[in-house]
C-alpha cells in the first residue's frame, strides 16, 4: 500500500511544501548563478528513470556552460569547470532543489536510487541484481548518501537494489532524516574524497 499509493502522496506533499518554503532561497540562488557566470540558471540532462525509461532531470547549474561536453562528470572539487557558486551548491546539495519539479511530475521520488546517465549503466545492464534499482522511481536522496555521497558505482547499485527490495515507510523516514548530517557536513561529494 505504501509503495504504490502513500509514497507518491507523501512525495508530492513534501515537494509542494519544499517549493513553498524554498521559493525565496531558490530565487536568491538563481540570481547568484547568473551573477557568477554566463549560462542558464538550470541544468537539464537526460537520465534513466524507473524501468530504465529516460527522463529529464532538473538541477541548478554548478559548472560553466556546456561543461559536460568539455569533459564529462566532475569527480574533483578542483575541477576548473565548477563555478564559485556551484562549489557551494554542490557541497550543500542545494543544486538538487529543482528536482522537486521532477517529483511533482512523477519522474522522481524524494527517496530512491540516484538517477544516472545511460552510459553509466551500460556495463551493468545484464546484472539482474543491480537491475532491481529500476523497479522504483529514482530519488532526490538515496540510501547510499547515508554512508558515502560519492560511493563507487558497484556500492551504489548494491544499496539501490537493497532499497528497492526493502522499500518501506520507515526506511524512507530513516533515509530522509539520516541524510541531514552528511549534507550539512559537506563531505564525500566527489569520488576523490572517499
Amino acid at each position: 500500500m505504501y509503495r504504490y499509493i502513500f509514497k507518491r502522496f507523501i512525495d508530492c506533499t513534501l515537494s509542494v511544501l519544499g517549493l513553498v518554503v524554498g521559493c525565496i532561497p531558490m530565487i536568491i540562488i538563481a540570481i547568484a548563478i547568473k551573477l557568477d557566470s554566463k549560462g542558464p540558471v538550470f541544468f537539464k540532462q537526460r537520465r534513466l528513470g524507473k524501468g530504465t525509461k529516460p527522463f529529464t532531470v532538473f538541477k541548478f547549474r554548478t559548472m560553466c556552460d556546456h561543461a559536460y561536453e568539455m569533459g564529462g562528470l566532475a569527480t574533483s572539487a578542483s575541477d576548473s569547470r565548477i563555478t564559485k557558486v556551484g562549489g557551494f551548491l554542490r557541497r550543500t546539495s542545494l543544486d538538487e532543489l529543482p528536482q522537486m519539479f521532477n517529483v511533482l511530475n512523477g519522474t522522481m521520488a524524494i527517496i530512491g536510487p540516484r538517477p544516472i546517465l545511460d552510459w553509466e549503466w551500460d556495463e551493468y545492464k545484464d546484472n539482474k541484481r543491480y537491475a532491481k534499482r529500476y523497479d522504483v522511481l529514482p530519488g532526490f536522496f538515496c540510501t547510499i548518501d547515508l554512508v558515502n555521497r560519492a560511493a563507487l558505482r558497484e556500492d551504489q547499485f548494491e544499496a539501490d537494489a537493497a532499497y528497492a527490495e526493502n522499500l518501506s515507510f520507515w526506511l524512507d523516514v530513516k533515509t530522509f532524516f539520516g541524510v541531514i548530517a552528511p549534507v550539512l557536513s559537506g563531505d564525500h561529494v566527489y569520488r576523490d574524497e572517499r
